[in-house]
């Protein structure tokens, strides 16, 4: 059995949006060794931006748009805080959550 290689480095997502969606699948598929990821967002779910057009015209509903945050973060390996991110200390390297205590990165 190969041992676990150390963590060297996080990387912190503050919302769940299109793009951190994307990273996470990406993520998922090709991980970087190392490396701990972490999702913040409110939600378990987040709307798929892409498909907001899709929603005004009238071909999609509303639950057809949502990201499943939490199976993509385990596809992915992250970990999913479900929190809203209420400020970062850079010179601290933590954030700041409305319901629990601040997140070292």
């Amino acid at each position: 059995m190969t041992p676990a290689l150390p963590q060297i480095r996080d990387l912190v997502l503050i919302g769940g949006g299109h793009a951190h969606a994307l990273v996470l699948r990406m993520w998922g598929m090709d991980p970087l060794a190392g490396t701990r990821v972490t999702v913040i967002n409110p939600d378990p779910v987040a709307p798929y931006t892409g498909m907001l057009p899709g929603l005004i015209a009238g071909h999609f509903k509303r639950d057809e748009l949502m990201i499943d945050l939490v199976r993509l973060g385990r596809f992915a390996g992250a970990r999913v805080i479900l929190d809203r991110a209420t400020g970062i200390d850079r010179d601290k390297r933590l954030i700041h959550l409305a319901g629990r205590p601040p997140l070292p990165y």
